[in-house]
């Protein structure tokens, strides 16, 4: 039952107790492989993170400081963890970064850009169920439609209305990048793979020759783009884009000081193989002593292990909220409360569940923790095991103490200073 609107509309549909009992059961078993997917994915991040801690910690202790970049290539340091900082710049024989394309040739630049978009149709929708009489559903969709900028396609065959919304099934143009070559660091270039890391991108301006229709190699654009603002625009009129229409601009990232730790392979740079089977490869922009690039990394290999066990505790809390669905359906069916009944069921599983799922997850956890480290664990055990006995001895030597104060009562009698006055009691 359609409900339309200027560019959204409404679709409601009604599900029957048995669909959705059906439905239930069906996601009972992927709940069940949900809940036990979630084990070895969180023993895995365990094993991650340790192996990465262990091999952080290898390298900095074996990591050798390169003082001055631009001395001559010591040969007798070949597959040495070295780190060094210097300015990464173009090779003297090199080329600077560059889109032939576009003709888009910044000066000094280690890496270019290109992010083109295309002005498309969006597709969102909202979703709203309601319970019915007899444990069947009521839903209500709302599909809304709207034209924005997007540097991937979208694909308008998958709309619920997609005649009358429809996207170009293709994009003449698609974002790229370019890399100087080879990139220099004093006596060094860095490897492919160190290039990878530089990624600070800059938006670059236009200085009125660097970005220019005539520098266009390419036919079709040549024809058919002209410069808007720091890129250029495919398309009637800029400031009324219709769906198709294009616009191009461009990042860069310019010569700059850097600061690195990977293995030294000849003049240039490898991945470094631990002793436990880590790697370390490690640049990032700006000047970083060695003890600061293995820091942020050590904080960036904190940051994946809570991501990993916080996926690790949702996963394991959907399974078991899906294997415990069809309780509430089958209460739905219950005439006159059912609804009431599936509510106040569907809430009390989901807060079990959590308990469970973050129990559950803590345990799988430790128990990773005890299988690769178990001489740290112990110690660690040992070390709790020792606070708590002192703490608890100090508890009872202090209650022993208070008893050891108190006077006893049991054969006290008094004592009269005469036969008629009062005395003190002992």
């Amino acid at each position: 039952i359609p409900t339309t609107m200027s560019n959204r509309h409404t679709v409601v549909t009604y599900t029957s107790w048995r669909e959705r009992m059906q439905s239930a059961c069906c996601g009972v078993c992927f709940g069940i492989l949900l809940f036990f997917g979630s084990f070895p994915l969180l023993v895995w991040n365990e094993g991650r993170s340790i192996a990465r801690y262990q091999a952080l910690k290898e390298g900095r202790k074996a990591v050798v400081v390169i003082a001055n970049p631009t001395a001559s290539v010591d040969s007798s340091r070949e597959g040495v963890l070295v780190y060094m900082s210097g300015k990464a710049e173009v090779a003297a024989d090199g080329a600077t970064a560059s889109d032939p394309m576009f003709g888009v040739v910044p000066s000094n630049a280690l890496k270019l850009k290109r992010v083109a978009e295309m002005y498309q149709w969006e597709e969102n929708k909202s979703t709203h169920t309601t319970k019915t009489e007899g444990g069947g559903t009521r839903t209500e969709t709302t599909y809304s439609y709207r034209q924005t900028w997007s540097e991937g396609l979208i694909d308008s065959g998958s709309f619920d209305d997609s005649s009358s919304y429809q996207n170009p099934s293709s994009m003449p143009y698609s974002s790229q990048e370019f890399a100087a070559s080879p990139i220099a660091l004093g006596s060094y270039t860095l490897s492919n793979d160190l290039v990878k890391k530089i990624n600070w991108y800059l938006d670059l301006n236009n200085d009125g020759s660097l970005i220019s229709a005539d520098n266009i190699s390419d036919e079709y654009a040549q024809q058919n783009m002209v410069v808007h603002g720091n890129g250029f625009y495919m398309g009637d009129n800029p400031s009324y884009p219709d769906v198709g229409d294009m616009k191009i601009k461009f990042r860069y990232i310019l010569e700059g000081t850097v600061s690195l730790i990977a293995a030294q392979t000849g003049s240039t740079f490898s991945s470094y193989a631990t002793k436990r089977g880590g790697s370390l490869l490690l640049l990032r922009s700006g000047y970083h002593s060695a003890d600061d690039l293995f820091t942020l990394a050590e904080r960036d290999n904190a940051v994946v292990t809570w991501l990993v066990r916080l996926v690790g505790f949702v996963v394991m809390y959907m399974g078991l909220k899906m294997v415990s669905e069809p309780l509430e359906v089958v209460l739905d069916r219950i005439p006159f409360v059912g609804r009431f009944a599936g509510d106040l069921v569907g809430g009390a599983t989901s807060i079990v569940t959590c308990i469970v799922a973050a129990a559950l997850s803590i345990s799988t956890v430790a128990i990773a923790w005890f299988a690769y480290r178990p001489l740290l664990t112990f110690f660690l055990l040992g070390i709790v095991g020792g606070l708590i006995y002192l703490m608890k001895r100090k508890v009872e030597s202090k209650r022993y103490g208070e008893a050891d104060h108190e006077i006893p009562l049991v054969n006290a009698y008094p004592i009269y200073n005469d036969g008629h006055s009062g005395g003190d009691f002992v």
